[in-house]
């Protein structure tokens, strides 16, 4: 090789090793992650919110009727900050080792005399439950009797409730509940 084929193979390298090192390092460069962009708006929950027109009493008191109808275990119902938190338990109908819990975070806020803004979080939780029998076997190899079982729950989904459909039919059912209430009528006497 001769001194002037080393020097332009030198030239070359010398003008790709910037290159190469500002291809390795965006390559190692770390990716947001998916908990950093929670509050932008294309993480939102859409239909997770409603107005109902009904007063703050009427609708604290349909939203707790409607939980309760729908099995929802309500953990705490706080009137001062007008929160309600509520978990409910469901077992898959077609798979028998799959349940499901649905937590639920209810804040209601007056917007008007006769109007009050409903605001419903909610995540579900997947596990899978198994379990394995340990038996006895007749010469190592046939097994005869359990003698014992292992119990094994697996956290299989955990996620955002995203569906507008849950959060329809809740407001369905509060609103349903609202309108079915008697309304306390003040009478003015002259």
């Amino acid at each position: 090789m001769t001194s002037s084929a080393k020097l332009s193979l030198r030239s070359r390298l010398a003008a790709f090793l910037p290159v190469l090192c500002l291809a390795l390092a965006a390559g190692c460069s770390s990716q947001p992650r998916a908990f950093e962009s929670a509050f932008s708006e294309r993480q939102q929950v859409k239909g997770n919110a409603d107005s109902v027109a009904a007063s703050l009493d009427e609708t604290w008191a349909a939203s707790m009727e409607v939980l309760s109808q729908q099995g929802f275990l309500v953990q705490q119902a706080d009137t001062a900050s007008r929160v309600i938190l509520a978990t409910r338990e469901l077992h898959d109908a077609d798979d028998d080792e799959l349940t499901y819990t649905v937590s639920a975070t209810l804040t209601l806020q007056p917007a008007a005399e006769r109007l009050t803004r409903v605001m419903l979080a909610a995540s579900q939780t997947t596990e899978m439950h198994t379990q394995e029998h340990t038996w006895w076997h007749l010469l190592w190899m046939i097994p005869l009797f359990p003698t014992g079982t292992s119990y094994t729950t697996v956290v299989v989904d955990r996620d955002t409730v995203q569906s507008a459909q849950f959060y329809g039919d809740f407001f369905d059912a509060v609103k349903a509940s609202c309108a079915a209430r008697p309304t306390a009528q003040v009478t003015s006497r002259d």
